[in-house]
């Protein structure tokens, strides 16, 4: 199929699209050499997408249905604009799940989600940590420690609610499982869990440009449950009979970094320790 059950959530950072945004920094908590700014300019990149893989239907609607999707995406963050720090990190994303459409307003999915972060080489190497093997306590610039290596393997449970032709409502939850031996130290605080709200334009006869405006809070457990949010809005062009979709606007960003792998931490993080970004940013975004 071309579309999926359980359509993606525009402003959850975590979903595999492809995209071209350049944030402009006003708080940031990554270290940099650049010393104190007004904006920090950087650019992020990501390439991915979900793919239906079979689909099977209980009705001659295909109202009700289920299906196995799958979906793989790459981050990258850099700072060319600035002070040629230009590979902050790069993280890659992943998922395997069973989908359920019960009504054409309600979906479920359930599966397994993976997410692998990772420090920038070039990163590293202007801070003159190069030395192998690199350990999770190597010291950078004021003291700060992140987590060269930061990886959640977890089950997987959403629910989307299509309120109107409009509107949409999503809310996911993930347990991060212990599950070798090298991941341990990323699941002291396994529990993830996010909500959205999106809306559209209603559709035309022919397909048009149309408005759109994204919601999305994500709250971690070893952030103690700081609501990061994201919200986006501009004009999308949606393919007809499915879930591709090409967007241009801008995004407003308060919270964790969005390289999972400066969040690091070894204790659960109060919100007045909580180091925490903000930004807006211009951008394309498409939904493969």
């Amino acid at each position: 199929p071309d579309d999926t059950l359980y359509p993606s959530s525009i402003a959850d950072a975590d979903y595999p699209r492809f995209t071209l945004s350049f944030p402009f920094y006003i708080e940031q908590s990554i270290d940099t050499l650049q010393g104190d700014t007004i904006l920090s300019a950087r650019e992020i990149m990501k390439f991915g997408g979900i793919q239906s893989l079979f689909r099977c239907s209980f009705d001659a609607q295909g109202a009700t249905a289920a299906e196995v999707s799958v979906g793989a995406g790459l981050t990258t963050m850099f700072d060319t604009f600035e002070d040629a720090l230009e590979n902050f990190g790069w993280e890659g994303t992943g998922f395997l799940t069973f989908d359920l459409r019960v009504k054409n307003f309600l979906s479920f999915r359930f599966g397994f989600h993976h997410l692998s972060s990772h420090v920038g080489d070039e990163y590293l190497a202007r801070y003159e940590v190069i030395a192998l093997p690199l350990d999770d306590q190597a010291n950078l610039l004021s003291g700060s420690t992140y987590g060269m290596d930061y990886v959640r393997d977890a089950l997987y449970g959403g629910l989307s609610f299509q309120i109107s032709p409009s509107f949409r409502f999503t809310t996911e939850v993930r347990y991060s499982m212990n599950m070798l031996r090298y991941m341990l130290r990323y699941n002291d605080f396994p529990w993830h869990t996010s909500l959205s709200f999106e809306y559209r334009e209603p559709k035309k006869e022919r397909e048009t440009w149309r408005w759109y405006a994204a919601f999305h809070v994500s709250m971690y457990q070893e952030s103690s449950w700081f609501p990061s949010t994201t919200i986006h809005a501009g004009r999308a062009l949606s393919q007809k009979e499915s879930n591709r979709e090409f967007r241009v606007g801008f995004e407003y960003h308060y919270g964790r970094a969005q390289i999972a792998s400066f969040n690091h931490t070894q204790t659960v993080v109060s919100w007045q320790e909580l180091k925490r970004e903000s930004h807006f940013a211009v951008g394309a975004w498409y939904d493969l």
